[in-house]
């Protein structure tokens, strides 16, 4: 039990890691998108935006709400194991 409670507080914390990485990442895209929007104005940028408009809203749901629901279920596993693991 001791070695899945340490690969938890590892999984938690490079999920942490993940999350704040892909965060920025999608910024620095948001800013490069934002950045071309005045110029690209074809059809070409339509079928994009049909694209990339779903992708963005579950990046933006998982940035948002899920990524931190994922690291506040495993945050609280790990409590309860640390419990257990000194009979408390």
């Amino acid at each position: 039990m001791n070695e899945q409670y340490e690969q938890l507080l590892i999984f938690r914390k490079q999920l942490i890691r993940f999350n704040e990485a892909l965060k920025l990442s999608m910024i620095d895209l948001q800013k490069s998108h934002d950045y071309v929007d005045r110029w690209w104005r074809d059809d070409m940028r339509k079928a994009y935006d049909r694209q990339w408009e779903p992708l963005k809203e579950v990046m933006d749901r998982y940035i948002n709400h899920e990524g931190r629901s994922y690291v506040e279920f495993l945050s609280i596993k790990i409590h309860k194991l640390e419990q257990y693991l000194r009979g408390r």
